[in-house]
């Protein structure tokens, strides 16, 4: 089997942004830092940010004091695969622990392969996102 082919049998760049939401669901740190590649990129509202690991990014207490509870991707695309690169384009709502949606983001994030994993390396926002 070929390195290309354990890739695609092993995970995919949906299936690792839809991992990414799960373990940020979680504020599993160590495995959003897994998630990512090193270092990694956030172009957010027109604004670049450059951060060693992804926990750099994000303060899950800051989230929450805003109302965040949870969020939840809306739609899921692939724009691109090859074998070192992908694009994946969704959509995602963050929620309030009472079920209310409190934003809704379009986002798009560059994945690497590393090894026989995908990694996100940048993190496009369309618009603007509260990581604090």
């Amino acid at each position: 089997m070929s390195s290309s082919e354990q890739i695609h049998e092993n995970s995919s760049p949906s299936r690792t942004v839809t991992n990414f939401m799960e373990h940020f669901n979680n504020a599993d740190e160590e495995s959003l830092n897994s998630t990512f590649d090193s270092p990694c990129v956030f172009i957010i509202d027109n604004k670049t940010n450059v951060f060693e690991k992804y926990t750099d990014a994000v303060s899950f207490d800051s989230l929450r004091k805003n109302g965040w509870s949870y969020s939840r991707i809306n739609t899921i695309e692939p724009l691109y695969e090859d074998k070192e690169t992908a694009m994946v384009q969704f959509s995602f709502s963050r929620f309030t622990k009472d079920d209310c949606e409190i934003s809704r983001t379009d986002a798009t994030h560059l994945l690497v392969c590393r090894g026989n994993c995908w990694k996100i390396k940048v993190v496009f926002i369309h618009g603007h996102l509260t990581l604090r």
